[in-house]
């Protein structure tokens, strides 16, 4: 939890950047974030600029003595020139195929970019689905 510290009561903009099925092309939306975090739990809230029914809330709960975020498996927990790298890996669907999704946290006290990696487990395709940037107000 204490590697989490830096998102503590924080307030973040930003932009999300997806890989649109339909087009193939990639799509930016303005982005808004808080994190807190409390006991074992990291609470979000989401909002999107232009796309207000999307605005999402979460609480994620950090599992089995820090080796699970929510329900997906800390798989690496990096340190390097005071930026934190947290890799987390579940399988899932995307666009309705089987993959193995990795999703990776990277901060500072100033940035905080979440990427989504999907390997297709029938090709072994892989791609980065999407890619939330953000700066710290």
């Amino acid at each position: 939890m204490s590697d989490l510290e830096p998102l503590n009561n924080s307030e973040w903009t930003g932009v999300l950047t997806y890989l649109d099925y339909q087009s193939n092309k990639l799509v930016d939306i303005e982005t808004t974030l808080q994190i807190k975090i409390k006991d074992n739990k990291v609470i979000s809230n989401m909002q999107y600029i232009y796309e207000p029914k999307k605005n999402n809330k979460s609480v994620v709960k950090i599992n089995k003595n820090g080796t699970y975020y929510g329900n997906e498996k800390i798989v690496s927990n990096l340190l390097e020139n005071n930026e934190r790298f947290i890799t987390t890996t579940y399988d899932g669907l995307d666009d309705s195929k089987k993959a193995r999704i990795f999703i990776t946290h990277t901060f500072t006290d100033k940035i905080y970019t979440v990427s989504k990696k999907v390997i297709f487990k029938a090709s072994g395709d892989s791609l980065i689905r999407n890619t939330y940037k953000f700066k710290k107000i």
